[in-house]
């Protein structure tokens, strides 16, 4: 009897990219959202703005989604434009 014939995955295919919507949360998709939250939540609970960040989730979101994270760098981008809006508010009000 011959022995079980496995099916060859192509490389750079496998386990290690892992499974489902948590991989579109990897690397530049991760970056993008976490700069997103934090200019969103800092000015509320520690009264300062950083102006600069919801431009650079911006773009960590639109490289996230030019390398295939197309969920994770939508939310990415969605996050830092309202971070945005806060820090414009920020400005006009301040």
């Amino acid at each position: 009897m011959p022995p079980p014939v496995y099916q060859q995955v192509p490389q750079g295919y496998g386990a290690a990219q892992g499974a489902g919507i948590m991989s579109q949360f990897t690397g530049d998709a991760l970056w993008s959202v976490g700069l997103g939250l934090v200019s969103i939540v800092v000015p509320f609970f520690l009264g300062r703005v950083f102006y600069f960040l919801p431009l650079i989730g911006i773009y960590y979101g639109i490289r996230a989604i030019t390398r295939g994270k197309v969920i994770g760098g939508a939310v990415g981008i969605a996050l830092s434009v309202i971070g945005g809006i806060i820090s414009a508010i920020a400005i006009f009000a301040g």
